[in-house]
């Protein structure tokens, strides 16, 4: 493979201001009725992946990211209520083999992702307070509509925290070239590790990517120092309040 086509393929650059995510369905047998759920990611329009055009098709990789800011909707992922999270969805692209046989050799593997559910502190101090299960994307690239991941145990969440998704490998649902005053996303990493580098020069490139900067054990905490515009993760979660207890009879 040319090196020029593999820059393409990567736009690396643009993991550094981007993010992409996909949107929701109703969850069965969920703990309350599908009618009380929130569906965190929700937004008026939805950006689309530039995958498989070479010049456009670009992924996240090794992070875990929150999308802040997603068509001008701030704070998206951010629970409004105590109550569970019973799915998650993401929009996959459809991928070219040898795209897909490039970020695996790049990122350590085929495509993979979970979710987090997020704890912000101070200093941009994030705690991971639970994950779910990890699930091999590959099966599900190109597939029509959005991919649901339905949770057997679903991620108890407090009202404020954050549902994130990490990349623990490389993820594709991710649109770039967006707005930047609408389209933001806060990335796990620290402060010198913003600056994501060029595959024109693979061997920072390769030093950059051989340590993961994704959130993957729970109850730890990341410093998450890394804001990234014009670009969205497509990711969307179902959010189930938790049933008020009952009144007492008098």
């Amino acid at each position: 493979m040319k090196a020029r086509t593999l820059v393409s393929l990567l736009g690396v650059p643009a993991v550094v201001a981007a993010g992409a995510l996909s949107v929701a369905s109703a969850a069965t047998n969920a703990p309350a009725s599908a009618a009380r759920s929130v569906v965190l990611g929700k937004t008026t329009n939805y950006p689309a992946s530039g995958c498989p055009k070479e010049d456009r098709c670009e992924v996240v990789a090794r992070v875990t990211g929150i999308q802040m800011q997603a068509d001008g909707v701030v704070h998206p992922f951010r629970a409004p209520v105590d109550g569970e999270i019973v799915a998650w969805w993401l929009k996959l692209p459809q991928l070219k083999s040898t795209q897909i046989n490039s970020f695996s050799e790049l990122f350590g593997g085929g495509p993979a992702a979970q979710i987090a559910v997020l704890r912000r502190g101070k200093r941009g101090r994030v705690r991971s307070v639970r994950q779910s299960p990890t699930e091999n994307l590959r099966p599900h690239l190109g597939a029509r509509g959005r991919v649901r991941f339905k949770l057997a145990q679903p991620l108890r969440v407090k009202k404020g925290d954050y549902v994130g998704l990490s990349a623990i490998t490389w993820v594709p649902a991710f649109a770039v070239n967006l707005d930047p005053v609408d389209d933001a996303w806060l990335a796990s990493r620290p402060k010198d590790r913003c600056d994501t580098p060029s595959s024109r020069d693979p061997e920072r490139f390769a030093r950059y990517y051989k340590n993961t900067d994704a959130h993957e054990t729970a109850s730890t905490v990341k410093s998450y120092r890394c804001t990234y515009r014009t670009a969205r993760l497509l990711y969307w979660a179902r959010l189930v309040p938790t049933e008020p207890p009952a009144s007492p009879t008098p």
